[in-house]
């Protein structure tokens, strides 16, 4: 390392003693000395141990793109350093990006993260979160009317148990298929077509030519209880806004956060998910005080 450095200050050692000022003993102590100093600078540059959050402010971030994940990444390096984050479409990059070196840590979920480090080798969140959030279901800006008949099923389903007890496969080590799930196909009141980015388990994954995860049986249950059939639209995760405002899709569900900023824009459902964390995964190898898997 420091190969450059080095080059450089041998060469203007030589011209020293090409000009008749050093001495070749003058020289060989010269460049010994060179080599020591460039060794305690490497030793001593060396890239500390991530321990705290505070510690990632100038380094180089990933997150997925148009996710909460992103704009805390962006508060957190501020506007001196916003160039040192690269955003991805799929978690998955952003993932390959940290494992690869190429970022320091990927700011994220916390539920999809945890399936990361059971899959992945050399992988941790490190202790302190950097928020806590709830999901909900949002709906074009407006649409009351459908809004307000979802938000009867997901209160049904939230007192017979239905709910839970989706949260609760997921959460586990359950074995899920696509076709076990029932979408209320030919259903008589028409399709709920709904947008997902399904690259989130545990809330969407997409397996085969189908989808399972929590997001995608909360709204099957929710389908079912409208007496309408329920399609899903894989699409990226910040094109999704969009495709509800637009009416292509009539809500969208992807572990998506409720904030002021999507307010006014979308409407949204009662959260079906409160205490949400967004974390930051890094390489355990770099990592001083882990959260473990």
């Amino acid at each position: 390392f420091y190969s450059f450095e080095v080059l450089f200050i041998y060469e203007m050692i030589e011209r020293m003693i090409a000009m008749g000022k050093w001495s070749n003993g003058l020289k060989r102590g010269a460049v010994w000395a060179v080599l020591g100093v460039c060794l305690l600078a490497g030793v001593s540059g060396a890239e500390e141990k991530l321990s705290n959050i505070g510690q990632l402010k100038d380094q180089k971030l990933a997150a997925q793109r148009g996710t909460v994940g992103q704009s805390l990444a962006e508060d957190l390096l501020g506007e001196g350093h916003k160039e040192l984050l690269t955003t991805y479409e799929k978690y998955v990059d952003a993932i390959a990006a940290l494992q690869q070196g190429k970022v320091r840590a990927v700011i994220m979920d916390e539920a999809p993260a945890q399936r990361f480090l059971k899959s992945m080798e050399n992988l941790t969140v490190m202790q302190e979160p950097l928020s806590e959030e709830s999901y909900a279901i949002g709906f074009k800006k407006g649409n009351t009317e459908l809004r307000d008949r979802v938000n009867a099923a997901l209160s049904a389903m939230k007192a017979d148990g239905t709910l839970a007890a989706i949260m609760e496969k997921y959460n586990g080590d359950a074995a899920v298929k696509p076709e076990d799930i029932d979408l209320n196909k030919g259903a008589e009141g028409g399709k709920l077509i709904m947008g997902t980015e399904a690259g989130f388990a545990p809330y969407e994954l997409k397996v085969g030519n189908g989808y399972i995860g929590i997001d995608i049986e909360m709204a099957a249950g929710i389908a079912k209880r409208l007496n309408r059939e329920l399609v899903v639209e894989n699409m990226n995760f910040d094109a999704l806004p969009m495709a509800v405002a637009s009416g292509k899709v009539d809500m969208i569900c992807a572990g998506i956060t409720v904030t002021e900023d999507r307010r006014k824009n979308m409407d949204f459902s009662d959260n079906y998910v409160e205490g949400a964390k967004q974390v930051a995964v890094v390489r355990a190898d770099d990592c001083e005080a882990p959260a473990g898997k």
